[in-house]
């Protein structure tokens, strides 16, 4: 997949495609500096930055 979440979202994939999406943001490691969005994969992400185990808390 080269889109990013920020372009995905603006194709309406949230109405044609709901459980693709859930697929990208299910337990996210990633988070998009950029624009909030969250992903488990970096490469969904525009400005991707880690999410560590101590930020979660």
């Amino acid at each position: 997949m080269s889109k990013k979440l920020c372009k995905l979202v603006k194709d309406d994939i949230l109405e044609d495609d709901f459980k693709t999406y859930v697929k990208y943001v299910r337990k996210p490691h990633y988070v998009c500096k950029k624009c909030g969005r969250a992903a488990a994969d970096e490469d969904m992400l525009c400005k991707p930055q880690k999410i560590k185990e101590k930020d979660k808390e």
